[in-house]
């Protein structure tokens, strides 16, 4: 692991693997799998990046629809007892977790009505049902959001039961805390900080959302949970993916939620509403190229992807964006960030801008326009950082 994380060829035939376990977990999808002998792949290594990109789930979804999706082998042909035994202890913890994280949104969300609040969760648990078998889905934080009005009664009922509080600024609408073994986020904005224009669509949305009570609805075991409308997730989701990228670093997870969503509700989805609200907020070379993505790489129907470039212009960027996930691992957890404990001040803020101008070169090549934004950005703030001694 290196300072820009691990080096993963993408043709490398555990890659390979890796990609057709996680296209068949994902829709059911083997034609990915054609050409490749499980013999030659080194399983441990498929199991590690899988691990990297919390897609162990995904993983174990394949192997259970084998005759369906026509891997044609079992877990137990390419792991041994011992193996086979440490994956699925995984996958039963992956699950029980997200029946635990399902208990908590409830009686959060449970407390938070009861006071006459009406929170939206975001991604993680509502994307899930989405997913083929949703208990299988890593989970992560808990995301809630509320309007301005309700982000301040929010606040205020729920920090003073946390362990600990993170950011707890009274003029920054975000803040995380760690309640009952789970880190909640309340968001009173969905602004992803990228460009102005993009905030203010979002914020937009946002509006609509709420005053519309433009909502689905999950029933979570007869608690039912608020979720965006379809039309405004998609674009929330894909804009969470770019600010992740541009910043801390994304995952393949990600990636496979914005699939899961566009698969499940592709007879839903408004089409031309999608496309101008990308237009709009100048994001048609990212939603292209992570289009591509989709399709190449993960067996998305090239019909259930909005804006699909079918001449394939965009699968050279595809494929960049695809190294740098793998590279970089799930939020950039395959970085050495031991420099952080290592170094006195000035060199690991020296340090730390080389990584911004470092992956502003490499993310640079896919999205210069976009990238030239956030890394100016982000080097004005690591100076003023430095300079005023933060």
């Amino acid at each position: 692991m290196g300072l820009f994380g691990k080096k993963y060829r993408v043709d490398d035939v555990n890659v390979r693997a890796f990609l057709a376990l996680t296209a068949a977990g994902l829709l059911g999808s083997s034609r990915f799998w054609k050409g490749l002998q499980r013999e030659e792949v080194d399983w441990e290594a498929v199991y590690q990046i899988a691990q990297e990109q919390k897609l162990v789930g995904l993983m174990a979804s394949a192997f259970d629809g084998c005759e369906d999706n026509g891997l044609g082998f079992e877990i137990q042909d390419v792991f041994d007892r011992q193996q086979s035994k440490a994956f699925a202890k995984k996958v039963y913890s992956i699950e029980q977790f997200n029946l635990k994280m399902n208990k908590f949104i409830s009686l959060v969300i449970g407390k938070l009505e009861s006071e006459g609040l009406h929170p939206v969760l975001l991604k993680g648990q509502g994307i899930a049902q989405a997913y083929r078998f949703s208990l299988r889905r890593n989970c992560g934080d808990v995301d809630l959001l509320l309007s301005a009005e309700d982000f301040e009664a929010a606040r205020k009922i729920l920090v003073p039961k946390a362990s600990r509080v993170i950011g707890d600024n009274p003029k920054d609408p975000h803040i995380a805390m760690y309640l009952s073994g789970f880190i909640l986020e309340l968001h009173g904005s969905l602004q992803v900080f990228i460009s102005r224009r993009q905030d203010a669509m979002l914020d937009d949305m946002m509006e609509r959302m709420f005053s519309d009570g433009d909502f689905r609805v999950w029933d979570n075991e007869g608690t039912a949970v608020n979720l965006p409308s379809v039309n405004l997730d998609a674009v929330y989701v894909f804009c969470h993916i770019l600010q992740h990228l541009f910043r801390e670093g994304v995952g393949l997870r990600q990636v496979c939620d914005l699939c899961r969503l566009l698969y499940f509700y592709r007879d839903e989805i408004d089409r031309d509403l999608l496309q101008s609200r990308i237009l709009e907020m100048k994001l048609q070379t990212e939603w292209k190229a992570f289009a591509a993505l989709m399709a190449d790489w993960l067996g998305m129907p090239v019909e259930c992807i909005p804006m699909y470039d079918a001449a394939g212009k965009y699968s050279r960027k595809a494929r960049r964006i695809l190294s740098y996930i793998l590279s970089s691992g799930n939020m950039g957890k395959n970085r050495d960030v031991s420099y952080k404990k290592k170094y006195p001040y000035l060199i690991k803020k020296l340090i730390s801008m080389r990584l911004i101008f470092g992956k502003a070169v490499r993310l640079g090549r896919i999205f210069p326009r976009s990238v030239l934004k956030v890394s100016v950005k982000g080097l004005t703030a690591g100076v003023g950082d430095l300079a005023e001694g933060r």
